[in-house]
């Protein structure tokens, strides 16, 4: 019985271990340019910070999972995204899938959201929202503040909720830091 704990014992640390190995970092700091991404968008097109200067962007990554505290803030993010454009912000999520699979899910719980395909998790990684566990990858909820000029405001990582959403809209609301 003792060699069975022992086991589990070492069993849940190495577990743990890789998947703090699987983490792809930290993102951009305050002040720092935000990685450039071009993606392909789940409806057609493409998504790119490009497009987005000149004005202050979210960009939201997320897991496309079913989870509640995903989908909230998921659907957060969709009952927001009219009032961000009114406040003269851009919104633009990322998920780590092809467009069809981004298609599906956005079409199920965020049809007002714009949506890039990062397949690869190139961008994910980039931002420090990437987990890669070799037979998946998806991203970490985080949402990054982007000004103007390309360059990282704030960001909201790892415990994001819906109110963090709501938080990320004041900050977009206020003057430029």
């Amino acid at each position: 019985m003792e060699i069975v704990l022992v086991i589990m014992v070492v069993f849940s640390f190495v577990v743990v271990a890789w998947l703090g190995f699987a983490q792809s970092g930290d993102p951009p700091a305050p002040g720092r340019a935000a990685p450039e991404f071009r993606l392909p968008g789940a409806a057609g097109g493409e998504v790119s910070l490009a497009a987005l200067r000149g004005a202050r962007a979210l960009v939201a990554f997320h897991p496309q999972d079913e989870t509640p505290e995903c989908l909230a803030v998921v659907e957060r993010l969709n009952a927001l995204a009219p009032e961000i454009e009114s406040a003269g912000g851009r919104l633009v999520t990322v998920v780590v899938s092809g467009p069809e699979a981004a298609a599906a899910y956005a079409a199920a719980h965020g049809p007002a959201l714009r949506v890039g395909c990062d397949a690869r998790g190139r961008t994910a990684k980039a931002y420090g929202s990437l987990v890669n566990l070799g037979f998946m990858k998806f991203a970490r909820k985080l949402v990054v503040l982007v000004d103007a000029d390309g360059k990282v405001e704030r960001t909201w990582r790892d415990t994001v909720g819906p109110q963090h959403v709501d938080e990320a809209l004041k900050a977009l609301s206020g003057p430029p830091k």
